[in-house]
């Protein structure tokens, strides 16, 4: 553990580029996992139904088959950073729907479920876009590193996520409208981290 400590901090100190992008995409992910926790809850407040709690995977799984046959065709034909800063702000107006329609009390699952759709098939679009980021910037003795706090930033969201959607959820006041409203903030930190990369074009990683 005393090895790997330095190793992971070397792209995160060496790369500032790398530790925005990082830092942003799981302070993004951990906001995501408030209203994966968010959307069930308000589906079954609304409808009493596990089945239509069941029915949010199929509007989440027909998009991201679709929509990612052509992720990866678009990520491939287009610089990685503009696409993702449109997939990331489109995300963000979802997130900011999805708050919205919280706050004024709709209880529209129709709408509820077109959300969910729209916001897996931009995922679709914009996952792999933003796998092609790491390799672009950070050179091959640092990429192992890399790849290795990508996956921990996964984890935190695994983990840190929930307990948190949990917490928001139970305090008076705030209920899943904060989770939804946490999740639309927290893109500011992803879109900042983008924003800040310079254009990664197909083909043409970044000089180090």
């Amino acid at each position: 553990m005393r090895r790997m400590t330095p190793l992971l901090a070397g792209p995160l100190r060496e790369y500032p580029a790398f530790r925005r992008l990082w830092a942003g995409s799981a302070l993004s992910s951990i906001g995501g996992a408030l209203t994966g926790f968010a959307v069930p809850l308000q589906v079954y407040d609304i409808t009493g139904s596990p089945l239509a709690v069941g029915a949010i995977g199929v509007a989440q799984l027909i998009p991201t088959l679709v929509i990612g046959l052509v992720g990866g065709s678009a990520a491939d034909a287009t610089d990685r950073r503009t696409l993702v800063l449109v997939t990331t702000s489109c995300l963000a107006g979802v997130s900011a729907a999805l708050a919205a329609q919280a706050f004024a009390g709709l209880r529209l699952l129709w709408l509820l479920y077109a959300l969910v759709c729209m916001q897996s098939a931009l995922g679709a679009i914009d996952r792999p876009a933003r796998r092609t980021f790491i390799p672009s910037l950070l050179p091959a003795r640092l990429l192992p590193a890399g790849l290795a706090l990508n996956r921990l930033s996964f984890q935190i969201m695994l983990t840190i996520g929930p307990a948190v959607a949990g917490l928001v959820a139970a305090v008076p006041g705030l209920g899943l409208r904060s989770c939804y409203l946490i999740d639309a903030t927290s893109f500011a930190a992803s879109l900042y981290g983008v924003a800040r990369l310079p254009a990664i074009r197909p083909g043409a990683p970044l000089a180090h």
